[in-house]
């Protein structure tokens, strides 16, 4: 899937959105030099609640997974 198809085309159906660290139980990601790798931290579901979120983020056309989220904790 392309960047398009998945935070804009399915980001209803995966639930694909940004993160917005002010509102989560982390403020980052804690990689070094993360402000410059890292331009939109995203989160997605790969089904429904079921196994959880997965949180990483785009550089160019590939999606770095940072952490796999199985019980949603990120967001309180």
């Amino acid at each position: 899937m392309t960047i398009n198809e998945i935070t804009v085309t399915n980001a209803k159906s995966l639930r694909c959105h940004a993160i917005d660290w002010n509102q989560t139980t982390e403020t980052c990601f804690g990689l070094p030099n993360e402000e410059q790798l890292v331009d939109t931290p995203y989160q997605f579901q790969l089904s429904s609640n079921e196994y959880g979120r997965v949180h990483g983020f785009f550089i160019e056309n590939v999606f770095y997974i940072v952490w796999l989220d199985p019980d949603h904790r990120l967001y309180s």
